[in-house]
């Protein structure tokens, strides 16, 4: 900044200082009374009087005093009165600054002046200069010369309220004014908000007066001023207080109601909330209220309770009821209110959201929201009922526009319950409550939290309030969530316990922390770090299933496509080579002139095909030439050692088998195969004995 400009501010600030200072000089208001007693007439100047010697002066010749220094800004707003029962002129002027002075009237006429004492009479006109002498300094200063004429100045004598009576819509005034010749007086008659002027023409030395048509029980502040019919009005009396009785309330309260259900238990309870009366409607202090009510089926079962509070709590049965709710106070009773009330049908008017409070000096701050898409809430009941004292309670009532409160009357050290209801016509929804005191505000931190669904775009985490007293008071809380290129703020209050954060970029690292708001400034808690996915867990199901049905499917095809070809178009041949009868024919060691002998059995002969391999079953039976001959199948051994059997040998039985054996796909017989019947083997060159097996 150059030279020039730090020297222009600096006489700007100087500027600035001595205007202040100059505002800021104190107006004082300065009063003086002289009666007849004071004036002393000058010796030599026989058209003057004074109140002190030293102030006779030469004058000119209209009587007017002249050489004096003279200041119109130390005597601004002058005026003066004649009380003439008490021979006294008063003056009073506005002096602006605050120096100690002495104050002297200066009275001169332009003929001489006979006696000073009689100069204070109904009929003089004089010329009256006040005299201020600077008790610092010495200085003397001087006002302008100014023409009083008393009869024009006279004011009547102050009254003074005697006493008053009150009756319920009325208040009967008694004051006196000290002489006959008062001819009126008017009343000034004024209540909290609310001004009015009486004018009473009939007085006398003690006058009396019925104001009319007043509130009951109503406090009022009277005063009196009256007059001789010319002249000034005398000052105003000393103020009188008085209150009128109270009376009957006219009016009855205003009702609403709610329905709690218990789901747990069964039960079900009816909350009847009633306004208070206004205090024209009440016309007196409400004692009390009584409520009563029954069945709508069973009048005779109707139960009264008297209360002094704005609400109520009873339980009910899933029926109609009947409930009347009138106020009363040392005068009567109003007027009953009736609402009839279905205790099987629940009318939703959802409670508010996000109640929160803070201190704010002498009073605690509400705030709170509401669903818009609700019903319309004509107005929101407040209650604050203090810990120490739960038999008292405090309630307000704002309309719906409103959604912010200050509670008054609110004591340093006690913790206070704060709920708040809304109002809908006849219905109001369930209070919501919350613990707070002067120092802290809502005595609710929010503790920390964890995380519970994360995606690639989206992150949701639940976090935990706990009842405690915090250390600073609280405005409110946010979550913070910071990212690389973002950073989003949420409010949360105590109705939500998690919230959602979306439209975030996939695989990036995120910071999540509670910032708390106070009036001096903020603070950070409990931090938490995530990180996105780069794909969600759907993405990678829709990604895997498909891929997972190809390959069965595949495989299911190719399994298919295998048996069906393998079925249809290149069917197993059947090889002998892999049973033991099929090995043992295809691979024996025979000649080709050997024939091979095979015994048949008649009894049993079961072949099982199940399997690969061939099983023969043999039984033997005795015959009757060798009973303990086991008969099985031999086979003969030729010269040369090898194994062979011949047709030419085998002896046929005449009776042959009476039954087919019993078996299923023989294998097929070669041409030089023999049966053999009676449990014998007959070879070509050598009869062969049957062997044990």
């Amino acid at each position: 900044m150059s030279r020039i400009g730090v020297v222009c501010l600096l006489i700007s600030m100087c500027c600035c200082d001595l205007s202040l200072k100059r505002n800021t000089q104190r107006l004082n208001t300065r009063e003086l009374t002289v009666s007849t007693s004071k004036l002393k007439l000058c010796e030599k100047q026989k058209n003057v009087c004074v109140m002190s010697a030293s102030d006779c002066l030469y004058t000119a010749s209209d009587g007017k005093p002249e050489g004096l220094s003279r200041s119109d800004m130390n005597f601004m707003n002058t005026s003066c009165h004649f009380l003439m029962d008490e021979e006294s002129l008063t003056c009073s002027w506005i002096q602006l600054n605050d120096i100690r002075s002495i104050n002297t009237f200066i009275i001169s006429k332009a003929r001489d002046i006979i006696s000073c004492p009689a100069i204070l009479s109904i009929v003089s006109i004089f010329n009256l200069t006040i005299k201020s002498v600077n008790l610092i300094d010495q200085r003397e200063i001087f006002s302008d010369v100014y023409k009083v004429n008393l009869s024009e100045i006279i004011q009547a004598p102050q009254p003074v309220i005697r006493f008053v009576n009150s009756t319920d819509t009325s208040l009967n005034v008694t004051w006196s004014s000290c002489v006959h010749k008062i001819t009126q007086c008017q009343i000034r008659l004024s209540a909290a908000s609310w001004r009015e002027m009486f004018s009473v023409s009939e007085v006398s030395k003690e006058s009396l007066y019925i104001i009319n048509d007043l509130q009951p029980y109503t406090e009022y502040s009277l005063k009196v001023s009256c007059s001789y019919g010319f002249g000034q009005w005398s000052k105003w009396s000393s103020e009188a207080r008085a209150t009128t009785s109270e009376s009957v309330p006219i009016a009855a309260p205003l009702l609403s109601y709610y329905l709690i259900l218990d789901r747990n238990s069964g039960t079900q309870q009816l909350g009847i909330l009633w306004k208070a009366l206004d205090r024209s409607d009440a016309r007196g202090l409400i004692q009390g209220y009584e409520v009563s009510y029954a069945p709508s089926k069973h009048l005779a079962r109707r139960k009264t309770i008297h209360t002094s509070d704005l609400k109520m709590l009873v339980s009910v049965m899933s029926e109609e009821y009947d409930v009347t709710v009138s106020a009363y106070n040392s005068a009567g009773r109003s007027p009953g209110r009736r609402l009839r009330v279905n205790a099987a049908l629940h009318h939703d008017v959802p409670a508010v959201k996000g109640l929160w409070v803070s201190s704010d000096g002498l009073f605690l701050k509400l705030h709170w929201e509401v669903d818009v898409t609700a019903v319309n809430v004509s107005e929101f009941a407040i209650e604050w009922r203090s810990s120490s004292d739960v038999s008292s309670s405090g309630w307000m009532r704002v309309n719906a526009f409103t959604f912010t409160a200050l509670l008054p009357d609110i004591k340093s050290g006690e913790t206070y319950s704060i709920s708040v209801y809304p109002v809908h016509e006849y219905l109001c929804g369930a209070p919501v409550s919350v613990l707070a005191d002067l120092q802290h505000g809502t005595l609710l931190d929010l503790l920390g939290f964890h995380l519970i669904t994360l995606t690639k775009s989206s992150l949701t985490v639940k976090f935990v309030w706990k009842e405690t007293q915090p250390n600073i008071n609280v405005l409110y809380y946010k979550l913070v969530l910071k990212g690389k290129h973002q950073t989003r703020y949420l409010t949360v209050f105590p109705h939500k316990a998690q919230e959602l954060f979306n439209d975030l970029q996939a695989n990036a690292k995120y910071t999540l922390y509670i910032h708390g708001e106070t009036v001096s400034g903020n603070f950070s808690t409990a931090t938490l770090d995530v990180t996105t996915p780069l794909l969600d867990y759907d993405e990678i199901i829709k990604c895997c299933v498909p891929l997972v049905l190809l390959v069965l499917g595949f495989g299911f095809f190719s399994v298919l496509t295998k048996t069906v070809c393998k079925q249809y178009f290149f069917p197993n041949v059947a090889n002998p080579g892999y049973s033991l009868i099929g090995h043992w024919l295809l691979n024996a060691p025979f000649e080709e002139n050997s024939k091979i002998c095979v015994l048949r059995l008649e009894n049993v002969f079961t072949v099982e095909q199940q399997t690969e391999k061939n099983i023969i079953h043999v039984e033997r039976r005795m015959s009757s030439v060798a009973e303990d001959e086991v008969i099985s199948s031999k086979i003969c051994t030729t010269s040369e050692g090898t194994t062979h059997r011949s047709r030419s040998d085998y002896v046929e039985n005449i009776s042959g088998p009476s039954n087919p054996p019993d078996y299923n796909d023989l294998p097929v017989l070669t041409a030089n195969l023999d049966y053999v019947h009676n449990e014998e083997i007959i070879c070509e060159s050598v009869r062969c004995p049957l062997s044990e097996p």
